[in-house]
């Protein structure tokens, strides 16, 4: 990114213009001493009584604030670092030290790096009703089939963010639930999934929120929820980048679909919801498996 371009923004008090230049934006960010275990520390800095982490819009302007050339960095976006937010109560320090430098808040951050479904919507007109998918527990698949259950509370990922994982505990691992593995992973060592369009996309609302009421607060959110919990609209792996929705009691549509993925990647089909009657329609075994 051209720091001149975010100077130049804020030069104008155009802070509208510069929040859209930062959603896109390949930021550096500098990183501290080593933390046990080889891995790096972003760096920060104190200031008005509040810790920020501090990212530049380019490797020049980095050494131009710091005065040196080498600092180790990392380039990340602004997703990345929502995903492996360290702290909801800290900030985000953009270019400090030079004169078109800018400061966010968490929830400010979180907004940016993960819009709410709706807001995706509205962007994008060919994205009408975006494909969701929900983890199930295995506990949960039989009670639900048996009891024609059409409903659904819990998170929500959306498709395009996990469909390529193609193996059950690469998935668990990716949303950040492999504490939860026993209760997700059947004794074949695969997973059960719901699959279903979004409609009415502002019941998904991201999950911004805390581990704390305190946390929560401080991004604006709403969700409170143990670790890993970041609560910046991403599950808690910075490698996988999937964004996280929570749902109460949301009605699932026609046609919603119940899967299974297999430990070799294969999905099964167990069955489709029929709105209209109010059931799962099992598929026989024969129809089951879904081509690659």
């Amino acid at each position: 990114m051209d720091d001149g371009l975010l100077a130049d923004a804020l030069a104008r008090d155009d802070v509208v213009a510069a929040l859209q230049l930062l959603r896109p934006a390949q930021l550096v960010v500098p990183l501290a001493e080593r933390a046990p275990g080889g891995a790096h520390r972003w760096g920060t800095l104190e200031a008005a009584d509040r810790r920020w982490l501090v990212a530049f819009t380019s490797w020049p302007a980095m050494e131009r604030a710091t005065g040196r050339s080498g600092v180790p960095g990392r380039v990340v976006s602004l997703p990345e670092l929502a995903a492996g937010w360290p702290d909801p109560t800290w900030g985000l320090a953009v270019d400090p030290g030079l004169a078109g430098h800018l400061t966010l808040e968490a929830g400010t951050v979180a907004r940016l790096a993960a819009p709410s479904l709706a807001e995706q919507v509205a962007a994008e007109p060919d994205l009408v009703h975006p494909l969701v998918q929900a983890l199930l527990p295995v506990a949960e698949v039989d009670p639900r089939l048996d009891r024609g259950d059409g409903r659904y509370s819990g998170y929500v990922h959306q498709l395009h963010d996990v469909l390529h994982i193609a193996t059950p505990t690469g998935l668990v691992r990716a949303l950040g639930r492999s504490g939860d593995g026993p209760e997700l992973v059947g004794d074949r060592g695969s997973v059960f999934l719901l699959r279903w369009p979004a409609v009415g996309p502002e019941l998904y609302r991201p999950a911004y929120g805390g581990r704390t009421e305190e946390g929560r607060d401080a991004v604006a959110g709403w969700v409170v929820e143990d670790a890993p919990f970041v609560g910046l609209g991403f599950s808690p792996q910075v490698d996988a980048l999937v964004r996280e929705h929570r749902v109460h009691g949301v009605e699932l549509p026609h046609d919603a679909q119940l899967f299974e993925l297999g430990e070799d990647g294969r999905e099964h089909r167990w069955g489709t919801w029929d709105g209209d009657r109010g059931t799962w329609l099992l598929t026989p075994p024969r129809y089951a498996e879904v081509p690659a």
